[in-house]
């Protein structure tokens, strides 16, 4: 990393320590689906991620070929 983007962090943090900046708060994918209803891909997410218990992990794993949603479901390591 280079100095400007160094210093760059180090004032960002010094904003969240300082109260000035708020985190972002870390939304499920039901949630974002929710928050976002026309998104299609928010939507498969959550759809997806509700199917397997919450988790990603599972998504990625998924058996379940003759789900229609199955050759879309996010999370998936992309092979060579």
């Amino acid at each position: 990393m280079n100095e400007a983007a160094t210093n760059a962090l180090k004032e960002y943090q010094r904003k969240i320590d300082a109260g000035e900046i708020e985190r972002a708060a870390i939304m499920t994918p039901s949630e974002k689906a929710t928050a976002n209803p026309k998104s299609l891909r928010a939507a498969i997410n959550a759809k997806c991620w509700d199917c397997c218990c919450q988790s990603r992990t599972e998504v990625g794993m998924c058996t379940a070929t003759d789900c229609s949603l199955w050759n879309l479901r996010p999370w998936v390591k992309k092979e060579d």
